[in-house]
């Protein structure tokens, strides 16, 4: 820290004096997962255009929100070559994705995390929340059509009739329905 109280930087790291004091519950944590996962994050997480964050945004809104993190860090961080974040560095990174900063600490918040970010990823996509918004104050057995509809689309497609995250969920009604012969109109594979 600077005579004013200020955290000064160390080199090009992006990390401060203060983080380097500081011991923290990250210093077991092992570097290859904390790189996989931060890595995921990247991946999966979409930001406010629906396209993957860069480095240098993450960098930006952990600042934005009281995390000073700089670019390159960040980025040794992912590539696993800086091993050892802080806790508050792992605070700053999760609070720029939007994440819980356990995702990088436990399994079961892990993967709770995943799943907010499939609904994410969900919410980002338009046509899904259009799907969604037209079933409003449908009869459950419109609804009950529409998902029996969904299910063909996607088997035609080659997909499996629920998606994996429907499955885990344990949602899927593996029963086929009473009318499992719906077609979409101009299939003619029965024929």
């Amino acid at each position: 820290m600077t005579s004013g109280g200020a955290e000064k930087p160390m080199g090009d790291t992006g990390r401060t004096d203060t983080d380097r004091s500081k011991t923290t519950d990250t210093d077991a944590l092992d570097p290859g997962l904390f790189a996989r996962r931060l890595e995921e994050l990247f991946r999966t997480v979409p930001g406010p255009n629906g396209r993957a964050y860069s480095a240098k945004a993450i960098a930006a809104r952990s600042t934005e929100r009281g995390f000073r993190l700089g670019e390159s860090y960040l980025s040794q961080l992912r590539s696993g070559k800086a091993k050892s974040p802080s806790f508050r560095t792992v605070e700053g990174i999760a609070a720029a994705f939007g994440v819980d900063v356990h995702y990088f600490l436990e399994d079961r918040a892990a993967q709770r995390t995943r799943d907010e970010i499939d609904l994410m990823r969900l919410q980002a996509d338009t046509n899904v929340q259009l799907a969604a918004f037209r079933l409003a104050g449908l009869s459950s057995d419109s609804v009950t059509v529409v998902n029996e509809l969904i299910k063909v689309l996607r088997e035609q497609q080659g997909l499996p009739k629920d998606p994996p995250d429907v499955i885990a969920a344990g949602l899927s009604d593996s029963k086929p329905s009473a009318d499992s012969r719906l077609r979409v109109v101009g299939d003619n594979s029965d024929d």
